[in-house]
């Protein structure tokens, strides 16, 4: 990204700060996006949003946004702080198809996310 790109580029969320897209649960429909969890595999198989994947590696996931250029890829983590870490750097990469989930993931069920183990 060029840095007259960047400059004009703003930082967006409520709770974390993000160059990339953040989503609020009272607006997020999981079947509009590709959902990848970022939590510790443990915490994904004790319970994860229906149909995400788990990875926490962010070349893996440059790579899975890349190859669905057309699906906006959704991020979330525990809290949204770390989903925003990596939708930042993942649009300083040049993907501009990159969201995270601005919230806490204690909240979810609350907004009738449903999880599954």
């Amino acid at each position: 990204m060029s840095e007259k790109t960047l400059r004009n580029k703003k930082l967006l969320g409520k709770h974390h700060k993000s160059y990339a897209n953040p989503v609020y649960l009272d607006e997020f429909q999981p079947q509009d996006y590709l959902i990848i969890d970022i939590r510790h595999p443990y915490d994904f198989a004790e319970a994860h949003i229906v149909g995400a994947l788990n990875l926490t590696d962010l070349r893996s996931i440059a790579t899975i946004a890349k190859n669905n250029a057309d699906k906006k890829i959704l991020l979330h983590c525990y809290s949204g702080h770390t989903a925003s870490v990596y939708g930042s750097e993942l649009v300083l990469a040049g993907l501009e198809n990159i969201y995270y989930l601005d919230e806490n993931i204690a909240d979810f069920e609350d907004h009738g996310i449903r999880m599954m183990a």
